[in-house]
């Protein structure tokens, strides 16, 4: 099995320099407009070109970062972290095209319908590569370990 990551380790626009461009804890709207603007594009023209190639039925992409944002302001122009609600977004793969999984509240802060955790969601992605997350174990320390550690369940509603 061959995977490629991309990872934007520019200088983070924002937030002091830090190593992750997209945590905006101020100047949010400038730096995830910096962002977009690097990343908008060449995103579409790779899932349109896997698609047009006829490689996206066997390519799983991923867009995930490290947490969501809190709906109100850090500072006066700034997001924290929110561990309560995040986005992510699959595409090929054996993933259903435009399917929404997940509602936040009203504010965007908490889940409050179909929740899903990171655990389910890297369960998903592992079921899509053709591994089953249960059995994907490693013995260290006198104990199985895996990457979805004792939780996750594949998100079914999402597969094609």
């Amino acid at each position: 099995m061959r995977f490629v990551e991309l990872s934007c380790l520019t200088q983070n626009i924002g937030a002091g320099g830090a190593g992750n461009p997209w945590d905006q804890h101020g100047a949010l709207e400038k730096g995830h407009g910096a962002m977009a603007l690097q990343v908008d594009q060449p995103i579409a023209a790779l899932v349109g070109d896997l698609r047009d190639r006829g490689l996206l039925d066997d390519t799983l992409v991923v867009w995930a970062g490290e947490f969501g944002r809190t709906p109100f302001s850090q500072g006066s122009d700034g997001r924290d972290h929110n561990p309560m609600a995040f986005s992510v977004w699959l595409a090929g793969g054996g993933v259903k095209g435009g399917t929404i999984h997940g509602v936040t509240d009203e504010y965007g802060y908490r889940v409050v319908e179909h929740p899903c955790t990171i655990y389910d969601m890297w369960a998903t992605v592992l079921h899509l590569l053709g591994i089953d997350h249960e059995e994907f174990t490693y013995r260290w320390g006198g104990r199985d370990y895996r990457l979805t550690d004792v939780h996750g369940h594949v998100i079914h509603p999402i597969l094609a």
